[in-house]
């Protein structure tokens, strides 16, 4: 018997077993349905991370004792500075476990929908390998990057103690990489059991990760009065939790796919895939976090520049995150119908996809046109700081508000386009279309954003770079729309073939 005979064979016996399987429901089940039940474990998981971000903001610029050494005038202010400066590099981590974890999710689902088990285990395995060595390449680099990285952006205008805002960001990210292993393998993990249909135990993780942190940074920013320190290891804590479930889930109850690494060889095309596949979803992420830097950068210089771009990403994570939820509960299915050559399952669950996404945006953009004021007040320092009076807090809490309401409007007119940005990103990724998918996040947030951004700065300042966003996000769908549409039928054609040829087993 021939190799290709045998490998045809093993398809067919893995096959004849995929009732057995988790992600069989991928196809049999009615998508309205089956979106709800694999999106909305997700979609509940993120609004309780995005929960977080806002609480732990309150927790810094609640702080109202005198951290050791600090000589400026406003400590909440500048706590909450200090970790909005480093977190595009902790976004960047992020970016890491989100790449792997997008990569492995789109090729597990699409193997497990061919029937090909065999593979799908392999690319898991390989997974965990990757999320490894990630996490020892950001170990390595804590200590070099940190500060000055904290130097580039702090100066006069946006800190009140430069020194204390260089050192505690530091720190904070210091301790973010040393510990990123938590982070990186809760996503990549979480995202492989979505693969194969399991959206509760994901939620189950970030639900722990989340309610963890919270705890925590009550108990060591409040009770502690451990300051940015106590933030940073609730973070970190939280994150080792929520892995901690993930991967002993995996060994505790039989999944679809093993993480297992006994007995694993290394194979470079299931690094390649997984890289290919993933690399779109960890520029998307990456790009995020080095256009905020560039922003940063342009940004520094305005009081309050940084901590309304901040104040903003916390906020409409609550209107974004149930988005990317209904993303990763769109996408196994996405991958695998296309799989399995299911192509108005495949168009039906875009579809709804769309239409739930343009729903929840639509949502957020009414709220963030007509409560900016409110949602930036969130922000605001209650506590005095020594050598502050109440008037001199009270000016300086209705500038920011000001400032941030401004923002606010004008960066929710992107909300709408954005939904079919995302989308279409995340359905090019689903049918193996890395290189047009990975175009169109850089034209995103590099191509048009940056130059917008610049030019509108030029032109009006503060207030006009933040109509960047909306700019970039139409003029991202107008270019790319043909490109996607071409892709999808060409994709769609060739998986047509592969089953006509019998390269894949019909049914599998």
């Amino acid at each position: 018997m021939s190799e290709n005979t045998k490998e045809q064979s093993n398809q067919i016996e893995v096959a004849d077993n995929s009732a057995q399987l988790q992600s069989d429901k991928m196809r049999n089940t009615r998508i309205g349905k089956l979106l709800l039940t694999m999106s909305l474990p997700a979609i509940i998981s993120m609004l309780v991370q995005s929960l977080y971000n806002i609480v732990d903001s309150l927790f810094l610029t609640g702080i109202s004792y005198n951290v050791e050494g600090y000589v400026g005038l406003n400590i909440g202010k500048d706590s909450f500075n200090a970790v909005s400066i480093v977190m595009p590099m902790t976004m960047i981590v992020v970016a890491i476990g989100i790449g792997i974890g997008v990569g492995a999710n789109a090729y597990i689902a699409r193997k497990l929908g061919e029937g090909n088990r065999e593979q799908a285990d392999k690319a898991a395995k390989t997974a965990i390998v990757m999320v490894i060595v990630s996490w020892l390449v950001m170990a390595a680099l804590a200590f070099a990057v940190s500060k000055p990285f904290m130097r580039a952006f702090v100066n006069e205008t946006n800190a009140s103690d430069v020194n204390y805002v260089v050192n505690q960001g530091a720190l904070y990210l210091e301790i973010y990489m040393l510990g990123s292993i938590g982070v990186i393998m809760d996503i990549t993990c979480a995202r492989m059991l979505q693969a194969t249909g399991n959206m509760k135990v994901p939620m189950i993780t970030q639900l722990v990760g989340a309610v963890t942190n919270i705890v925590l940074d009550a108990l060591f920013i409040v009770g502690f009065k451990w300051g940015i320190l106590g933030a940073i290891l609730a973070t970190v804590i939280g994150q080792w939790a929520a892995a901690a479930i993930d991967v002993t889930v995996f060994f505790v109850k039989k999944q679809d796919v093993s993480i297992s690494l006994k007995g694993y060889r290394p194979q470079k095309k299931y690094f390649f895939r997984i890289f290919k596949i993933g690399l779109p979803a960890f520029v998307m992420n990456a790009m995020n976090s080095v256009v905020t830097i560039i922003l940063n950068i342009i940004l520094r210089d305005y009081d309050n520049g940084i901590t309304v771009l901040s104040a903003y990403f916390k906020v409409q994570s609550f209107v974004f995150m149930p988005v990317f939820g209904l993303m990763q509960g769109a996408m196994p299915i996405l991958s695998y119908n296309y799989g399995a050559n299911e192509k108005k399952r495949f168009n039906d669950t875009f579809k709804l996809s769309l239409y739930i996404a343009l729903g929840v945006l639509s949502v957020g953009l009414l709220l963030f046109q007509i409560f900016p004021e409110a949602l930036m007040s969130i922000f605001k320092s209650n506590a005095l700081s020594p050598g502050q009076t109440q008037e001199e807090l009270d000016a300086a809490n209705a500038l920011l508000v000001q400032q941030g309401a401004y923002a606010f409007r004008a960066i929710s007119i992107a909300f709408i386009p954005a939904a079919f940005s995302i989308l279409i990103i995340n359905m090019l990724q689903s049918i193996n279309c890395p290189v047009s998918s990975l175009l169109m996040s850089l034209s995103r947030q590099l191509l048009f954003l940056i130059p917008s951004a610049l030019l509108f700065n030029y032109l009006w300042q503060q207030n006009g770079i933040w109509y960047c966003y909306p700019v970039a996000e139409v003029l991202s769908i107008i270019v790319y729309l043909p490109f996607a549409i071409h892709d999808y039928r060409k994709q769609f054609r060739y998986k047509a073939q592969q089953y006509a040829e019998g390269k894949i087993h019909e049914g599998a």
